[in-house]
């Protein structure tokens, strides 16, 4: 043999998925899935593949890490998408409503997505350059209400999911940019007011990981040069940060410190009133106040948010971080119209979860195959008849396969079929022929039972009922 053998290793940041994992995921998916659509939200697909300069145009850290293909077919780079996000706006701009043909995308709108999505980060330990997301998201209204149902599918598919202890954390990017008015923030000779407003919710964000003091020293860091966006608070504007990351109480008595602490900040006391909607909306819905909490401390890395922003995470194993994540965005789609498109949304990151519930013990991987019913070739010169039994039982709706071991003993077909964890094997020898009989026997009950040959489908059908 010439050709050279390859070492058959995938690249660093990619997963595979055998069966057992792959339908124990399958099936978290559709119970996330379940719950999107009994709120009304429409699934698309779109490409895993856009023009670089669709997704380019996101400026935040996520934005920056872009995998980017070369093609001799396209004049344009191409690149793959790092969220389901970008590609909604693209959508959206590309499709509006025709009310003389009735074509196009009516607003408001419910949209869920899920899929594969790529970020050209440095693998390491949990963080991977291809993973799945599922999203819900909400274009079309300003209203608080959607803001509240998307609290609310993410409420309810962790409950779907059987988790029991988490919480959705809350908070408004304009009390965030209202703190950046409180403390004074202005622009410095090549940094602009905006720029160090990005930076000061960059630090912020940090808190979970360095805790309040460091993310206070990092705010009153000098900058080391004319481009360094330190904020460079000072010691006044340090007291009044921590005094606002430090209140405590239930979410209703935080909201009204925070009220008196922006008495006057129009754009704080707008993101405070909102806050107080969507807890009146998600009251009415049901949804018991202990999940939902108020976090003032909850920046969002990404830039394109401007209203309320949250994030799930799962209390008993804080160490995986956000589950659920997402927020308000009105301005994305005017990268494409030159307008301002209202929309909410959360993202989950489908990998994250998987590994959380899995660490949980909420995922049962116990299936290893979707075969239901294995038929064994015993008797020789009888595979046509093993054919049409098959066919029967894929016309009823039963996943079925016919063993296509070259060892044609019970004992190894009946030792396979175990290993592949088959509910159900079909035993038709010579012997059964004779009689026009089968047996079948169920591999999870050990029971067998021999009936005639013509009740084989009533045999399934009744344990489907």
């Amino acid at each position: 043999m010439t050709d050279k053998i390859v070492k058959p290793e995938r690249p660093g940041g990619f997963l595979d998925f055998l069966p057992w994992d792959y339908l124990a995921r399958e099936k978290m998916i559709k119970t996330v899935e379940k719950v999107f659509r009994n709120f009304g939200f429409d699934p698309i697909e779109t490409p895993r593949i856009e023009f670089l300069k669709t997704l380019a145009g996101e400026t935040s850290d996520t934005g920056k890490n872009i995998f980017k293909i070369k093609s001799a077919h396209d004049n344009e780079p191409l690149a793959m998408p790092f969220d389901h996000t970008v590609p909604l706006a693209r959508l959206l701009a590309a499709n509006p409503y025709d009310s003389k043909t009735r074509k196009g995308i009516r607003l408001p709108w419910k949209r869920m997505a899920v899929g594969p999505v790529f970020r050209a980060d440095t693998p390491q330990s949990g963080r991977y350059r291809q993973f799945y997301q599922f999203d819900a998201d909400i274009a079309g209204t300003s209203s608080m209400l959607a803001d509240a149902e998307i609290v609310a599918v993410i409420y309810q598919a962790l409950k779907g999911l059987g988790v029991k202890h988490f919480k959705i954390r809350l908070n408004n990017r304009k009390i965030l940019n209202g703190l950046a008015q409180l403390v004074n923030i202005n622009n410095r000779a090549s940094v602009t007011k905006d720029d160090i407003t990005k930076e000061m919710m960059r630090i912020l964000d940090k808190i979970d990981k360095i805790g309040l003091q460091a993310v206070a020293a990092e705010l009153q860091a000098v900058p080391q040069n004319a481009y360094d966006m330190s904020p460079q608070l000072s010691d006044d504007d340090i007291a009044k940060v921590t005094t606002f990351l430090s209140l405590k109480g239930d979410n209703k008595a935080k909201l009204e410190q925070c009220r008196s602490i922006f008495q006057g900040v129009k754009l704080a006391e707008e993101g405070i009133d909102e806050l107080r909607q969507i807890l009146e909306y998600t009251d009415s819905m049901g949804i018991p106040s202990d999940f939902i909490d108020i976090d003032f401390s909850i920046a969002r890395g990404l830039d394109y948010y401007t209203g309320p922003v949250m994030e799930a995470v799962l209390t008993d194993l804080p160490e995986f971080g956000s589950i659920f994540s997402g927020g308000r965005y009105n301005n994305l789609v005017a990268r494409f119209t030159g307008n301002e498109l209202p929309a909410t949304g959360a993202s989950l990151g489908v990998d994250r979860l998987f590994a959380a519930l899995n660490h949980l013990g909420l995922i049962d991987n116990a299936q290893q195959t979707v075969t239901d019913v294995m038929i064994m070739r015993i008797a020789q010169d009888h595979d046509a008849d093993y054919i049409q039994m098959a066919s029967e039982l894929r016309q009823i709706g039963i996943n079925t396969d016919i063993s296509l071991l070259k060892d044609t003993t019970f004992k190894n077909q009946f030792n396979y079929a175990i290993t592949r964890g088959v509910k159900f094997i079909i035993i038709c020898g010579e012997n059964e022929f004779e009689k026009k009989t089968i047996q079948i026997k169920n591999l999870e009950t050990r029971k067998q039972e021999e009936l005639p040959r013509d009740k084989l489908t009533d045999y399934f059908t009744s344990e489907q009922e």
